[in-house]
């Protein structure tokens, strides 16, 4: 999965804090990397999402048009650990421009 991918599930990841249901929507989550959320890029994201089991269709098919879709288990693994390798990177650059 491509870092588009990647930050989108980080974003999606962030919009289920504190929430007791995992649904995100995948407009915000586009708009955060830049991308158009009604673009064929982020279409093809979302498919990517949906083909690696890291987001599910919203049991409403209405709902799922407007862009709501459910995070499951292993996409929020996967952006916990996408957050953890960005983290180490970050760390690894600071660590490496103070010496």
């Amino acid at each position: 999965m491509g870092d588009d991918g990647l930050a989108m599930l980080r974003h999606m990841r962030k919009q289920i804090l504190g929430n007791p249901a995992p649904y995100v929507e995948v407009r915000a989550a586009a708009i955060s990397v830049g991308l158009d959320p009604g673009g064929s890029e982020c279409r093809a994201l979302v498919d990517e999402l949906l083909r690696a089991g890291h987001l599910q269709r919203y049991p409403s098919s209405s709902l799922t048009a407007h862009g709501l879709y459910r995070l499951t288990d292993s996409g929020i693994v996967a952006a916990d650990e996408a957050a953890l390798l960005e983290a180490r990177r970050r760390a690894q650059l600071t660590d490496e421009r103070e010496q």
